[in-house]
């Protein structure tokens, strides 16, 4: 069997890696020049190291940490520094989080396990929860705090998780993530990091493959009859195979012609998909001032910079500024949004001033081949469109983390090519 597999991305590429072990020939296609699609690792001539893009491993992500350990790699654990807050200009961390912003956190955490007990797994199975379905993230959390210190505490936290505002997720979808919690005993979130970066990872992947990825492919029409599937890339060729996997993300989906089309319940399910608006934003500095300062860089803010960590990987210290939202797209306005950063970050914290070398913007919402970080379910999303964003329409095949019960995150990328390829071979 000849598979064709559109997307070099951990999707991908896990899925090839997988179609090759069951003894089909597959091929490879990615529309960039370098392989991990929204993954991404920087290095810089000065030694600078950092993640653009995907970065964290929860301790409970096992089909990332197996993959790892399949090429004998081992995470890197997140540094033991307690994370600043930092609201209307005062500060605490997470250990000494103020009372009534602890409090709150806890009410909505116990609200939300309350309202997992009568849900089950996948999420689009709970037919009887259309309430919740047309209810937004935001509108709950307003409803179970009391303070001004606790509602932007809980805002920050799972906005960070959902990668832009809150009123644009759905509940019930929020609610399919937080299941995966229930059983976390505290430190799970963002405890790995890829040792190397996450592009060596897939650059261990590709190497593995029997050919190699066909890079600047991008497919346009995909045309299928009783026989296999025809793909026309933008650049002139076509292709023939068998099967075909598109692993692209649903704003990407929309700019493929399909013949005979989706189905309309496909089409509407692309469609609705909602991608999120984040950006990254890496400062490379001197020297690491918050540790010499007794601190790991790892902040959540009310001010614009919203989210801060160290993402050092290599010789030259990075932090890392990660903002979401209606503000994200407010930076991308800013004529020097690198300098306006540091800035800010200085009026905070003198001790930065003079020390920043250079830096990067990374606009995920704008990237042609990604449209949005990665995907998030929103409201009437669940019921009405999930069900229907996963299933194959005829020998073309879909995955990618929007596909996967692990909603927006690299575990779930890899769930949807353990999904997606006994589909194909069966």
């Amino acid at each position: 069997m000849r598979v064709a597999v559109i997307g070099a991305g951990f999707s991908g590429l896990r899925a090839a890696m997988l179609l090759e072990q069951a003894g089909a020939e597959v091929v490879v296609f990615e529309a960039r020049n370098r392989l991990g699609g929204r993954c991404e690792t920087v290095v810089d001539d000065d030694g600078s190291v950092y993640e653009a893009g995907g970065e964290w491993i929860d301790a409970d992500h096992a089909r990332v940490l197996s993959l790892l350990r399949e090429f004998s790699q081992e995470p890197i654990s997140r540094p033991e520094w307690p994370r600043r807050l930092r609201f209307k200009g005062r500060e605490a961390n997470e250990a000494t989080i103020w009372q009534d912003a602890l409090e709150d956190d806890l009410r909505v955490e116990s609200a939300a396990k309350e309202m997992c007990r009568d849900l089950r797994a996948p999420v689009w199975a709970n037919g009887n929860a259309y309430d919740l379905d047309a209810r937004n993230l935001g509108d709950f959390l307003r409803e179970h705090t009391e303070s001004d210190r606790g509602l932007w505490w809980v805002n920050s936290k799972y906005r960070s998780d959902e990668g832009d505002d809150l009123d644009r997720i759905g509940l019930l979808g929020w609610l399919g993530g937080f299941m995966h919690y229930l059983d976390r005993e505290g430190d799970e979130l963002s405890s790995h990091r890829f040792p190397g970066g996450a592009s060596a990872l897939c650059d261990r992947m590709a190497a593995s493959l029997r050919q190699e990825v066909r890079f600047a492919s991008v497919v346009r029409r995909v045309t299928q009859d009783t026989l296999g599937v025809t793909l026309q890339f933008e650049d002139g060729p076509t292709e023939r195979f068998e099967r075909v996997i598109l692993t692209l993300p649903p704003r990407c989906l929309e700019d493929v012609v399909f013949e005979p089309p989706l189905g309309a319940a496909k089409r509407c399910a692309v469609e609705a998909c909602g991608m999120s608006r984040a950006i990254k934003i890496a400062l490379r500095y001197e020297r690491a001032w918050w540790t010499e300062s007794g601190w790991g860089g790892s902040l959540q803010t009310d001010e614009a910079i919203q989210q801060t960590w160290d993402g050092t990987l290599g010789e030259r210290p990075v932090l890392n500024l990660y903002i979401c939202g209606d503000e994200a797209l407010q930076w991308l306005r800013q004529a020097d949004p690198v300098q306006t950063a540091a800035d800010q970050l200085a009026a905070i914290y003198p001790e930065s001033a003079g020390q920043l070398l250079g830096g990067g913007l990374h606009d995920w919402i704008n990237d042609p081949y990604a449209r949005g970080a990665f995907s998030h379910l929103p409201p009437r999303y669940v019921l009405e469109h999930m069900p229907d964003i996963v299933p194959p329409e005829g020998r073309v095949h879909f995955a990618g983390e929007h596909t996967a019960n692990w909603v927006g995150f690299i575990e779930g990328a890899l769930e949807s090519a353990e999904r997606v390829v006994p589909e194909v071979v069966r």
